[in-house]
């Protein structure tokens, strides 16, 4: 049983404090570089993969323990290994706080349905590249390109812009996105002993963030640099390894659309 579905079994108010304003802002800020678009939950608590958290209310000791442990078998990773006591409890205050917000957020769903499609700029995408805009942003493949990749204002920035990549590669768009090796990717090596491919997001004299690329969405890790190795440039990674769903064919038309937005901008 997935997280959402869980969620939805403990409706009850509990009459418990939602923390303090600096919390739940903070809360909120882990909320959207962890949990939101690109990952399971939708913008402010809103529907997209899962169904939403907003105006519902749920059990403290119940969020926490989700958030630290996860949810084994589901898509809800544990989250105790990445972040901190403090984040674990200001992420609970924000999600609490969503109890008694307004089930609809601006610019986002207004049912429980998944998030078809993402809302589009002020100029429309022809019918030559729907195709490939569906395909960026397709909500039922785990490693679609917008959960690393933000593009048309949606989407994640784990990786770079690809649009600047769409407008100097004409030709060869498919074989960069299957054989391309970014630059920023580098090998995390941690002091007790474990390795993995990632991109910094943030580093501070106590801490990095990184993206960790050995999860299906990278998912964001707050490391302290006292528990950091070392941190080396990623000889192996290819962009293939995250493409594998889509053909040949899907990568063409996406690297089609990808160009037609890169030339609006």
């Amino acid at each position: 049983m997935r997280l959402w579905a869980l969620l939805l079994l403990l409706p009850v108010a509990y009459g418990q404090s939602i923390g303090t304003p600096a919390s739940v802002a903070r809360g909120d800020k882990l909320f959207a570089q962890g949990c939101s678009v690109g990952y399971c939950h939708g913008a402010g608590g809103s529907a997209a993969r899962s169904q939403r958290l907003r105006g519902r209310t749920f059990d403290r000791e119940y969020l926490v323990k989700v958030i630290r442990n996860g949810i084994p078998a589901t898509a809800m990773p544990a989250w105790g290994d990445r972040l901190t006591d403090a984040d674990i409890n200001d992420l609970t205050d924000y999600i609490q706080s969503l109890a008694t917000a307004p089930v609809n957020v601006a610019g986002g769903p207004s049912t429980e349905a998944p998030v078809a499609l993402p809302a589009e700029k002020a100029w429309d995408t022809p019918e030559e590249h729907k195709r490939g805009r569906d395909l960026f942003f397709d909500l039922t493949r785990e490693g679609r390109c917008s959960v690393c990749h933000r593009l048309n204002g949606n989407g994640t920035a784990v990786g770079p812009d690809i649009t600047k990549v769409a407008a100097i590669k004409v030709t060869d768009g498919p074989q960069v996105l299957r054989y391309g090796r970014p630059r920023t990717v580098r090998t995390f090596a941690l002091k007790d002993g474990e390795r993995f491919a990632g991109v910094t997001a943030e580093r501070t004299a106590s801490e990095t963030r990184v993206f960790d690329l050995s999860a299906t969405p990278p998912v964001l890790r707050n490391l302290l640099n006292t528990d950091v190795q070392s941190i080396q440039r990623q000889a192996n990674w290819r962009h293939g390894s995250v493409v594998r769903g889509y053909s040949l064919e899907d990568m063409q038309t996406i690297w089609t659309y990808v160009r037609f937005v890169a030339a609006k901008k």
